[in-house]
């Protein structure tokens, strides 16, 4: 069996002490312009909040640009908009502004976050690629099945995000929702996670056939926090169809043999 290990690289970590990082640059940036409030004017020192606030959602995504836009807003209420050094506003005018510096850092976090989303699906998709070709460089050379396999799990593991993949002959399994060749899976209660839906809870299942002979399944245990996209899961079909290849030749050498 093959598990996958879990990810932890801190990223969460990181963007909270960004953000907070931000936040701090927010309010210090403020305080140390009040000197020169009725020359800067409060338009001017919002723009340069909202600089701040842009800054942190492209760097810490919706979480920095949430914290950073909340506490911008905060500071220019607080050093900028009539009384001073309250959080009440009196002008309609700096209640927008207020609002909007919010807004703005909510809106450049989304879209930060689907940026590198987008990234990160690109960069599954690429090893996805890699991981069928190695396989299917094995399969041309001749490799066991055993060896196939063996890069068929790992490549299933990284493509579909699953905790384990192993490989069944016995219709034990076989009430699991099927991962089906254009890579749908009828199932209810689907999720979606961002990247894609993710897959049954309960496991699915891969067929494995070759020349019209069913050789057995791949069952997976999905991680119920991924999200898989479509072709990803028909890029797992094309890697148990590879597995399918190679077990089919062993069996065709064992009967000539």
């Amino acid at each position: 069996m093959m598990s996958r290990s879990h990810r932890s690289d801190g990223t969460t970590g990181e963007s909270v002490g960004a953000s907070a990082g931000f936040a701090a640059l927010a309010i210090g940036v403020a305080a140390a312009l009040v000197p020169l409030r009725d020359e800067l004017g409060s338009a001017n020192a919002a723009l340069l909040l909202v600089m701040i606030v842009v800054a942190a959602a492209a760097v810490s995504g919706r979480v920095g640009g949430v914290v950073t836009g909340v506490v911008a807003s905060l500071a220019f209420n607080f050093f900028y908009t009539k009384p001073y050094l309250t959080l009440r506003i009196h002008s309609g005018r700096d209640v927008v502004t207020t609002v909007l510096i919010v807004v703005l850092g909510l809106a450049v976090g989304e879209l930060g976050v689907a940026r590198s989303r987008q990234s990160a699906t690109r960069r599954s998709h690429l090893r996805s690629m890699r991981s069928l070709e190695t396989i299917g460089a094995l399969v041309s050379a001749g490799a066991s099945s055993d060896e196939v396999w063996q890069e068929v799990r790992r490549g299933l593991v990284e493509t579909l995000a699953v905790l384990d993949a192993r490989f069944e002959v016995d219709e034990a399994n076989a009430h699991l929702p099927l991962i089906e060749r254009d890579g749908r899976v009828d199932f209810h209660d689907k999720k979606y996670l961002g990247e894609g839906f993710a897959l049954p809870a309960i496991g699915a299942t891969l067929n494995v056939e070759a020349d019209g002979v069913r050789l057995g399944r791949i069952v997976l245990a999905p991680d119920p926090s991924a999200g898989v996209t479509r072709e990803q899961r028909r890029t797992a079909v094309a890697m148990a169809d590879q597995l399918a290849i190679a077990l089919r030749g062993r069996q065709q050498s064992q009967s000539t043999s």
